[in-house]
């Protein structure tokens, strides 16, 4: 009878002390996950201001400037403020000592939700930062296209003086067939491009076909032997074209990079997590919750 009674008060001390044990490792976790805690408030009042539920509204297909002013301000505060704000929480979470293993199966609920918030993070910034770059790309695209046609016109201005004077009419026809000629292989091999579908089969055939064709058709007009006054300044006005027209296509390239990239970035899918990101630690608060009350 007394082994029994010996045998249930240290099955009861044995309790007690893992309870005990347990207990006091919880405060300590506890103790330590404040100040991870307060660098998440941080973080979260941060996201807060971005106020991303306004992103589905500057995305659209009218791109104002005022919409353009308010993503660039979004990008820029996710550069100054949210990622420097995680790097912090991050380097105060992974400071975090956990030995006792019920408690190091909570916290690593804490790490994979901390994981969940840095990736949604990275995706809205990349998102948002290319969506950028593509405006700006358009932009330039615009400007080149613009310049093509004031340079397109000038020339066509110098064609009309040339064409009037006899004096010129052999450099003029000499340069219009040559011009001609250019055109013809510029048109086909847009078309060919415009056939082509593979972006990186696109960017591969403005380096090694269109550009260098293009180039080939500069040098042409700079080896011919032009003395009449209004046919050189054609010429001219037609070089300018062909160097807006490698600009305009080069910077096509970039845009066509940019296009692809947006393309694996499913924006309605990422701002549905903006939502979720919220509530992604309750389960974590329940775990805790529960193995204190035991």
């Amino acid at each position: 009878m007394k082994i029994k009674i010996y045998v249930l008060l240290l099955v009861s001390v044995l309790l007690t002390a893992c309870g005990s044990s347990l207990k006091s490792d919880i405060n300590d976790y506890k103790s330590q996950m404040k100040d991870v805690q307060l660098e998440e408030k941080k973080l979260v009042q941060y996201i807060d201001d971005l106020q991303l539920d306004q992103v589905d509204q500057l995305i659209g297909s009218e791109i104002t400037d005022q919409k353009k002013q308010k993503l660039k301000e979004k990008e820029q505060e996710i550069e100054s403020k949210v990622l420097p704000q995680l790097k912090v929480y991050e380097k105060k979470m992974n400071k975090v000592q956990v030995n006792n293993p019920e408690v190091k199966e909570v916290h690593n609920l804490y790490i994979s939700n901390f994981d969940e918030k840095k990736g949604f993070i990275h995706d809205i910034h990349q998102y948002i930062k290319l969506y950028n770059d593509s405006i700006e790309s358009n932009d330039e695209i615009l400007g080149y296209t613009k310049i093509f046609e004031k340079n397109k016109e000038t020339s066509e201005n110098y064609a009309e003086l040339a064409a009037e004077n006899p004096a010129e009419t052999n450099d003029y026809n000499k340069l219009t067939s040559v011009i001609s000629r250019n055109n013809e292989e510029l048109k086909t091999k847009v078309e060919e491009l415009m056939n082509t579908s593979e972006t990186s089969q696109r960017i591969g055939y403005i380096d090694d076909k269109l550009i260098p064709m293009i180039n080939s058709h500069i040098k042409t007009l700079n080896q011919m032997h032009i003395n009449a006054l209004h046919t050189s300044h054609m010429r001219q006005a037609q070089i300018e074209i062909y160097y807006s027209l490698i600009n305009y296509y080069k910077e096509r390239k970039n845009a066509m990079k940019i296009e692809e990239q947006l393309q694996k970035l499913p924006v309605q899918s990422i701002l549905t997590r903006a939502k979720s990101i919220k509530t992604v630690d309750d389960k974590y608060y329940q775990a805790l919750k529960k193995l204190e009350e035991r």
